[in-house]
């Protein structure tokens, strides 16, 4: 919001540190985030009031003339202006030679220098609100009022100090130049000048002439309509003009001018509708206003020229003959104010400000008055509104009013009062004042204040809608008395013990290593949509545990909670094939959130810490050079055994079964006999969801499963002293024997410190139904060195023995 510190010294007097008074204004009620000093350039020995002694004709142009101007020198000066409203009398901004001005053709930066044009030599300028700098005005010279001091420095007379103010949220009362006025009477001490609302009444009461009702008192709890008759449309006083451009305003015509400027002055927005447009509406009769909820198929032509579609819900005020306006948003085209209004229905309300930001995002029609209506303003703002700027039409549009404006307030408020004990007050502030002073500090403010043996009972002006808690009375008392008076001390008290979280602790110790492994991390959005889950999860999964869906959502790409990470994660395989990734190999450790299956379990949903990654493209070797292959199930499956024997774990991999995952090529994680995950090749059709035309292994850990099998505690085995005697070892067994059950089988063994599988081969030389795998073995005794012959005996007992369990033979 832009304050001129010019229009702010009507209310109340303003200190001359402007800088300091930033500050102050800055550290107890809104940030002061820019300042600008209008004729800050203005040199006030070069620019002046300057008055116009004489025009003559320019003998060899017939468009310029001569002007001779008095500014307040030892001689009055003889210039060329072209300006078709230079008369004999004003009252001028003039400017010497020297003088730093803006350009009126350029609109650039310039210094006034000595011209001759047509034989005629010209030593100043009469100026222009564009070459001031104030507006892009430039069919004319700016006049002045015909009391404006001559000679009087133009900075002194003109000049002004903007400052562009941060309210924050929850201040309505501070959107407006009385509201910014209160606080700095308040943190100065000075008084508050509020100005004048009376007004003259004539004729027939306003209630003859238009009646309103308000269908939703929760929408709108309160529309007041004045009348007013003898409108004369036209442009409005040079002082409101340059209030409302200081403010960032466009002033437009008088009567609209005055609702902007009773907008900016109190904060309360206005319309104003053509009351003879209304009563056409309403074939002549008086029209009948009501405040409701649009309704379908409802169409408004708004002041901006657009035709618009309203959704049902949306706010209007409507006459017989449908809606006229957007309530709190933009007045409707057919009955707005032209030049030949003479009768105006002059609108104040105050509507709920969730109504008037949905309207407002849902049309895209942000303007000043919506973002006061969406802070939440005081219904009794309404009638101090009505009455100021009935006023200003009477002073400036020569209106005259109709007594009694009509007044729909179906359910007046009450204010209710705040206990508010001294205990309290200090434990939230860390201030001790004394009763009296804070007594000061609230009145200050408006508050009312009556003393009470504990502490007090405080009643909050009508304009501090903020204030509803005993902390709020606090927050308004330590910010008036500073914030540099709250004792500065060290923090005291004993530090908390640690409260062990070891399901976040596993999470993290599985990050750290997948990270080790080589796969980088990822975080997606927690949100989704159905149709995306529909490519991951089966469809009588989403029906038995249906997602859990946002009541509010931020946008149609994020409406549900994800019951899983595989879909995150095969939408960055697809995106990184895309952009020419060769290899992928990805992880990421969040929470997935899953419905209750049963009403009993409570409302909030089901958390669960996962891990899942992906691995997709070429494979790498022991070096870290592409290989010929691509990753496949064993990559995944040996960064999973690498990761999990960080955390001490050692797991199984059992056939399984995944809907998402191919037939064949999925795997069963357990531990302990129990499933904590899966692993696996993605189905064709899965990945194809996804526009990847290449294998991806996926898997997926639940920790709070994978949890009760973490020891804290690692156990250390000493290193074994004696040499080892590494022996391979070739076996036939069924399709149907998993390798790690022979393996497992083989490490069982006393003497074998080592076994792992290096070869697999099904073909020809292999009868069908049966693979060959080769295993290496290495032998290895904690108290001698042993012989070859102790190896050789102890490799035929384990040959033995894989044979009469899984129907192994030694090739």
């Amino acid at each position: 919001m832009l304050v001129s510190l010019k229009w702010l010294r009507e209310y109340v007097d303003v200190p001359e540190d402007v800088e300091a008074f930033s500050r102050r204004l800055t550290m107890a009620s809104a940030e002061v985030e820019g300042l600008l000093r209008v004729g800050g350039d203005w040199d006030p020995e070069l620019v002046r009031v300057g008055r116009v002694l004489a025009v003559e004709p320019h003998p060899r142009a017939d468009r310029l003339r001569l002007a001779t101007v008095d500014d307040g020198a030892v001689a009055p000066l003889r210039v060329i202006c072209g300006a078709p409203n230079l008369e004999v009398g004003q009252r001028v901004a003039f400017a010497r030679e020297g003088a730093r001005i803006v350009d009126g053709r350029t609109g650039e930066a310039a210094v006034l220098a000595r011209a001759t044009i047509r034989g005629v030599e010209s030593a100043g300028m009469v100026l222009s609100e564009r070459e001031l700098g104030l507006s892009e005005e430039h069919e004319g010279i700016l006049v002045l009022p015909r009391d404006a001091p001559v000679g009087e420095p133009l900075t002194g007379y003109l000049g002004d100090v903007v400052l562009d103010v941060h309210v924050w949220p929850n201040r309505a009362d501070l959107m407006s130049m009385v509201g910014i006025a209160r606080e700095v009477a308040a943190l100065e001490g000075g008084e508050l000048r509020l100005p004048p609302e009376g007004h003259g009444e004539a004729g027939e009461p306003a209630s003859e002439a238009v009646s309103i009702r308000i269908a939703d008192p929760e929408l709108c709890s309160r529309y007041i309509g004045a009348v007013i008759e003898g409108i004369e449309v036209g442009p409005s006083p040079r002082w409101m003009q340059e209030r409302l451009l200081a403010a960032g305003m466009r002033p437009i015509s008088n009567v609209v001018d005055v609702t902007n400027y009773v907008l900016m002055e109190l904060g309360q927005p206005l319309h104003a509708f053509d009351l003879d447009r209304l009563e056409q509406r309403a074939g002549g009769s008086a029209p009948r206003i009501e405040v409701r909820a649009a309704r379908r198929g409802e169409r408004l032509l708004t002041l901006d020229g657009e035709h618009r579609e309203l959704a049902p819900g949306m706010l209007v005020i409507a006459d017989q003959a449908g809606p006229v306006a957007l309530a709190g948003v933009m007045g409707g085209a057919e009955t707005e104010v032209t030049e030949s209004t003479t009768r105006i229905l002059l609108e104040a309300a105050r509507f709920q400000p969730s109504s008037i930001r949905t309207t407002s995002v849902g049309l895209g029609l942000r303007s000043e008055s919506s973002t006061r209506f969406e802070r939440g303003l005081s219904p009794d703002l309404c009638g101090a509104g009505a009455a100021r700027a009935t006023r200003l039409l009477e002073e400036v549009a020569g209106g005259s009013p109709r007594p009694g404006a009509v007044d729909a307030y179906p359910q007046p408020p009450g204010r209710a009062p705040i206990e508010v004990s001294r205990q309290r007050l200090e434990t939230v502030t860390g201030l001790v004042l004394g009763e009296g002073e804070v007594e000061q500090l609230l009145a200050s403010l408006g508050f009312e204040v009556l003393r009470r043996d504990a502490g007090f009972v405080v009643l909050p002006p009508w304009w501090r809608t903020d204030v509803a808690i005993a902390e709020d009375v606090a927050e308004e008392v330590v910010r008036l008395a500073g914030y540099d008076r709250l004792p500065a001390t060290t923090i005291r008290g004993r530090v908390p013990p640690h409260e062990p979280q070891p399901l976040v602790e596993l999470r993290e110790r599985m990050r750290d290593a997948l990270a080790a492994a080589g796969l980088r991390e990822g975080i997606s959005y927690s949100l989704t949509t159905r149709e995306v889950l529909e490519r991951v999860l089966p469809e009588e999964e989403l029906q038995r545990r249906a997602p859990l869906r946002l009541a509010n959502t931020l946008s149609a790409e994020r409406e549900l909670m994800r019951p899983t990470l595989r879909h995150a994660l095969l939408e960055v395989v697809a995106r990184n094939l895309r952009a020419g990734l060769p290899e992928i190999a990805i992880f990421e450790a969040a929470r997935v959130y899953l419905a209750r299956e049963r009403a009993s379990d409570g409302p909030l949903p089901d958390e669960r810490e996962q891990v899942a990654g992906a691995l997709s493209g070429a494979a790498r070797d022991r070096w870290g050079m592409p290989a010929e292959r691509s990753l496949d199930f064993f990559d995944a499956k040996g960064v999973l055994e690498a990761a999990l024997a960080e955390l001490g774990v050692e797991c199984r991999y059992e056939p399984g079964e995944d809907a998402v995952l191919l037939a064949g090529r999925t795997a069963r994680l357990e531990v302990g006999g129990s499933p904590v995950g899966v692993v696996g090749e993605v189905h064709p059709r899965v990945r194809g969801a996804f526009d990847i035309e290449q294998p991806v292994i996926l898997f997926e850990i639940d920790l709070g499963r994978l949890l009760p099998h973490v020891s804290g505690r690692r156990l250390a085995r000493p290193v074994l002293r004696f040499p080892a005697v590494e022996q391979d070892l070739a076996v036939i067994a069924p399709l149907s024997v998993p390798a790690e059950s022979l393996r497992a089988a083989i490490a069982r063994s006393p003497l074998v410190s080592e076994a792992r599988i290096f070869d697999l081969y099904t073909g020809e030389q292999v009868p069908p139904g049966m693979r060959s795998l080769a295993f290496s073995i290495r032998y290895q005794a904690p108290d001698r060195t042993l012989t070859g012959e102790e190896a050789r005996l102890e490799q035929e007992r384990i040959a033995g023995l894989l044979a009469e369990e899984f129907g192994a033979r030694q090739r």
